[in-house]
């Protein structure tokens, strides 16, 4: 669960190692069989767009153009994935697979040698030769590289061997996107900031909260006023010429003038600064990290003759929250600068600059939508969906320039993905929710906040219509739908008072402060829950310290599993909590299928696994009321959360899945899907 470390390891770091051997890759290229090329195709991913959502939004008069689509072509549920987490669905629409075949199933998995939990989608790799040379600094000699650890092929590797004019615009788990020679792509759901988490923000402010040391996803920062002068920074990347590894920082000086209610923010050595009024937005600001200083290292000061890769550049936006009495400045997480990135974040590496030179810098985070700032206090309500709308009214002007520029194209494909219906249902759920435990007063103000997003979206998909001709394959698609969370399930509490887990320590106050399964007796436990949906068998041979026999006895212990989990009941509505334990065997095939979870636990609607179990807590209860902003979720039982399928075209099955899709597109353009890949097309 680290961060993923940014090198050095650019065309900047090149000039200034100036130690690493070079030389000159050549290949040679063999032109592919051509596709069909008179087709063009557009898939536009709304991520999380239920349909009993959409139904009702239409029936309501707000999405005239889907509803002008549906009566054009068809709308049809889509089949999700097991579970249906994001990057388990994407994975199944990219490769045409499932699970098994990509080997993604969580977010989060675990080493069965050491039990530790680890994100699913990408890892960090770093080489630790160094040259020493005095005291805590160093010359690092090879850099970094980010694995994407989703296998499989993608679905536009083949449109690529096919010669397809091909544009992937922030599909989930696609970081870092795959070298191609031909394909344009932006990596999109796994892309980190600058300091290599999902997203750290920076506060700044006069009067932290008393929880600020708890905040998950940001750093709080205690900053004093001298005449009306206060300095911090902005933390960046690890340094890799310091042998701790210590983040790498920028300056900055805020001036604020309470009188007026307005404050200066000037960054680095000054070459930027910004003038915010209470309440406002900055635009895109250069933030530059030195790694040396005027002695040769570390600090903030930039060496008067400094070569070329002695700094990483990245970009933020401020947000004043407050002048007085009280003063609150919000800072994004440091974003890759699509302009100048640090770690590669198109293919073409240089597709991202030539598109913000076309439509200014953008959010290269994969999820930028600040969820953490919303849980954390630092942003009300009011706030996240100020920050959550530009960031939709950013990616629709992304999108209209696709379409303009696929308009004017013979032939291809365009992807294109929003995450906004997500991230927003996600936190806005209790909005419109009255009877959500956390529905409160501030909530209640805000009961139009998702029907405005799909307000928003409807406008894209019209968009897309007006400017495409008829004859384009037009493809409305998501990968999950959505449910209340109303009560959290502590899956591993239950497994621990049901005699399957041993503990170290038992007591209320161990159980309460143990994470990450450190308090554990693994010699003694026989099963353990991991992620948001995945159950394991301790077997024998196979975790470090496994227990369980493999074969008959595991066999016989997921059966009880499966049986005992279906009759789990919520003491407070008398409800089954758990609709369907899928047995791995019978849903996963595919080269990776042995890496899967033993079981997929799949809840009732109203019911989640909790975020405590999901990193291996054990709270007292086995159920708790769910009081969190995170209010409405997906990661529940598969065939209670389809995704939807709309299109210009005529749908021929009742039931298509994900990876029907992914058939579907290279069956229009003739091409022979791979014999991995598990779909019919539906069209």
């Amino acid at each position: 669960m680290g961060k993923v470390g940014f090198r050095l390891s650019t065309k900047k770091f090149a000039a200034v190692a100036a130690l690493l051997a070079g030389g000159a890759l050549v290949t040679s290229f063999t032109a592919p069989a051509r596709a069909v090329e008179h087709k063009k195709m557009l898939v536009v991913g709304f991520d999380g767009m239920d349909p009993k959502q959409l139904r009702r939004m239409i029936d309501e008069g707000l999405m005239p153009n889907m509803k002008r689509l549906i009566a054009e072509g068809d709308f049809r549920t889509l089949g999700t994935s097991i579970p249906p987490q994001s990057p388990v669905a994407w994975s199944n629409f990219i490769t045409g697979q499932n699970p098994g075949g990509h080997n993604i199933f969580d977010f989060i998995h675990r080493d069965p040698k050491t039990y530790i939990p680890y994100l699913s989608t990408s890892e960090a790799v770093s080489s630790d030769k160094s040259l020493k040379l005095w005291g805590d600094w160093q010359i690092p000699l090879g850099g970094g590289e980010v694995l994407n650890l989703r296998e499989g092929e993608a679905f536009w590797e083949e449109l690529e061997k096919h010669g397809v004019p091909t544009t992937i615009f922030k599909i989930p788990a696609n970081y870092p996107p795959g070298e191609s020679k031909k394909i344009r792509s932006i990596s999109g759901m796994g892309t980190p900031d600058m300091q290599g988490t999902p997203g750290m923000f920076s506060y700044y402010t006069t009067h932290p909260m008393e929880n600020a040391d708890d905040i998950s996803g940001g750093h709080v920062y205690d900053i004093y006023f001298d005449r009306g002068r206060a300095t911090s920074a902005i933390h960046g990347p690890a340094n890799p010429f310091h042998k701790s590894g210590e983040d790498s920082e920028c300056p900055i000086t805020i001036f604020r003038d309470e009188e007026n209610g307005v404050a200066k923010v000037v960054v680095g050595d000054g070459d930027d600064e910004v003038l915010l009024k209470t309440g406002e937005w900055s635009g895109w600001i250069p933030v530059e990290f030195y790694m040396l200083d005027d002695d040769g290292f570390g600090g903030f000061v930039r060496p008067a003759a400094a070569p070329a890769g002695l700094a990483i550049s990245g970009i933020v936006k401020f947000y004043l929250k407050s002048v007085s009495p009280e003063f609150s400045l919000y800072c994004t997480p440091v974003q890759i600068d699509p302009i100048d990135p640090a770690q590669p974040v198109s293919t073409p590496p240089d597709w991202s600059k030539e598109i913000a030179e076309k439509c200014g810098r953008f959010y290269t985070q994969g999820m930028p939508e600040d969820t953490k700032a919303l849980e954390g206090g630092v942003f009300d309500d009011g706030e996240f969906l100020d920050q959550a709308t530009r960031i939709l009214e950013e990616r629709i002007g992304l999108f209209k320039k696709q379409v303009d520029e696929f308009a004017a194209q013979d032939w291809g494909f365009l992807f294109f993905y929003f995450s906004s219906l997500d991230q927003q249902t996600h936190m806005m759920w209790r909005c419109t929710d009255p009877s959500h435990p956390a529905a409160d007063e501030e909530s209640a103000h805000y009961p139009d906040a998702i029907r405005h997003i799909f307000e928003r979206l409807d406008y894209a998909v019209g968009y897309a219509r007006e400017h495409l001709s008829d004859d384009v394959d037009l493809v409305i698609m998501s990968d999950h739908g959505f449910a209340p969370w109303y009560r959290e399930v502590h899956l591993n509490s239950w497994l621990y008072d049901n005699g399957y887990i041993a503990l170290k320590d038992p007591s209320p106050e161990a159980r309460e402060q143990s994470d990450f399964f450190m308090n554990v007796d693994w010699r003694r436990t026989k099963a353990y829950a991991l992620g948001i949906n995945g159950l394991y068998i301790n077997v024998r041979g196979r975790e470090k310290y496994g227990t369980v026999a493999p074969g008959a006895e595991r066999e016989a212990l997921e059966n009880e599993l499966v049986q005992k989990l279906k009759e789990l009941r919520d003491p407070k509505s008398g409800k089954l909590a758990i609709k369907e334990v899928y047995k791995s065997d019978d849903v996963y095939s595919g080269k990776y299928a042995k890496n899967a979870p033993d079981l997929n636990v799949g809840y009732n609607r109203e019911f989640r696994g909790s975020n405590q179990s999901a990193l291996g807590e054990f709270p007292m209860e086995w159920f708790s009321d769910n009081t969190g902003k995170w209010s409405g979720d997906h990661c529940i039982a598969a065939d209670l959360v389809p995704g939807i399928l709309v299109s210009n075209r005529k749908v021929r099955y009742n039931d298509p899945k994900l990876y029907d899709l992914t058939a579907t597109i290279l069956a229009e353009f003739g091409i022979d899907k791979p014999s991995e890949m598990i779909g019919t097309p539906v069209f």
